[in-house]
């Protein structure tokens, strides 16, 4: 029986493995990762008013459901790596090894700059599931003072960050005054410029400071500390909380892959080796942002290739183009645009469109294949 492995159980890993399990039975199907359980990295800007596990399944659970074969455990590698496990056909697993036919690399991305300073927290603080916790503290504090709360970086996930902390903390009536730090000229530039607009405008009505083309260097003592891009200026302004979303980046590295999703490695093609989902970067013009919407895609053509090289039968290149992308700005709001981006949708009826894709997803690691039509 052939042997499937995947490495990363993000969006693109999952969505590799269910439908080689749905579609390709014959394949004994294995998956490896640090992590005990799949995060819904998309939704976790909600978990300041509801718990992590919400956002969460366990690897095991989804194993029983699939039928694949779980190993909890970190693996790292580097290009040389690569080269000796092509040529090996097999992965070092615990004390002993695990042989493959074919592999596929879906370790995702990481943040450009990690926390590292007392009072500031990132993606990871969300996936511990601290949000609840440090809600609670910031309005235990704002009852005998104002706090002051930065968030750094304007893409979406900081943004969705924003909008729900501040709506959690007006409904608390809570003394507390946010701003935006973007290092770029606008929020969200994968968006239209009529988003960025309708954000902006929104930033000032709630009376959130946006602070653009600003570098954050640090927090200490309270201060917030900040450069000018433009005149060089160092400052600093009180901030209780720094919330780091400076935007990721591929890890371990970007794994060069051709438009099959074979991954190349200083120009030599290694043919059993698969990418998918962040960490890939596929030659041609399909959609290659760092998304979950990508990276679903990216893992079932992945999957769709080696059923097909198991059968004895030709390659698809992958030609996915984006179909639209939203982000929320609140509960009950969000924006972004759908079919052409000159089509926005915002408001309302752009959050319940929002919140049918995350349906969407939910509904497909039940098992229903919602993503139709191929990649």
């Amino acid at each position: 029986m052939a042997r499937v492995v995947v490495i990363g159980g993000g969006y693109a890993g999952l969505a590799c493995l269910v439908e080689l399990a749905k579609k390709a039975p014959q394949l004994k199907l294995h998956l490896v990762d640090a992590r005990a359980e799949h995060c819904k990295t998309t939704n976790l800007h909600k978990t300041f008013s509801r718990p992590v596990e919400d956002f969460t399944v366990p690897y095991v659970r989804l194993a029983e459901r699939f039928g694949f074969d779980f190993h909890q455990q970190r693996l790292t590698f580097d290009e040389a790596e690569l080269q000796r496990w092509q040529q090996q056909k097999r992965l070092p697993l615990g004390a002993g090894r695990l042989d493959f036919d074919w592999l596929v690399l879906s370790t995702g991305a990481t943040a450009t700059l990690e926390p590292a300073d007392e009072g500031v927290y990132g993606l990871q603080t969300l996936q511990a599931g601290q949000g609840p916790a440090l809600l609670e503290e910031w309005l235990n504090l704002g009852a005998t003072q104002r706090v002051e709360l930065s968030f750094v970086g304007g893409g979406a996930t900081g943004l969705q960050v924003l909008f729900e902390l501040h709506e959690q903390l007006r409904k608390k009536r809570a003394d507390t005054h946010l701003r935006l730090i973007d290092l770029g000229t606008r929020t969200v530039p994968q968006l239209p410029d009529g988003a960025h607009r309708y954000i902006a405008r929104k930033l000032c009505r709630e009376k959130i400071d946006y602070l653009l083309e600003t570098e954050f260097r640090g927090q200490k003592n309270g201060q917030i500390l900040l450069t000018e891009r433009g005149s060089g200026r160092d400052y600093s302004l009180p901030s209780t909380a720094t919330l780091l979303f400076p935007g990721v980046r591929r890890a371990p590295f970007a794994l060069q892959s051709n438009a099959y999703g074979q991954v190349e490695c200083d120009g030599q093609l290694l043919p059993e080796i698969f990418s998918a989902g962040d960490c890939a970067d596929f030659a041609g013009n399909g959609l290659n942002l760092l998304t979950a919407q990508a990276a679903v895609r990216k893992g079932k053509l992945v999957a769709h290739n080696i059923r097909n090289l198991n059968a004895g039968r030709g390659l698809r290149r992958y030609r996915y183009q984006e179909k639209g992308y939203l982000l929320s700005l609140g509960p009950i709001d969000a924006i972004g645009w759908l079919g052409w981006r000159c089509n926005l949708v915002k408001g309302f009826a752009a959050n319940i469109l929002k919140e049918a894709m995350e349906s969407q997803y939910d509904l497909f690691l039940d098992g229903v294949d919602t993503y139709l039509g191929f990649p």
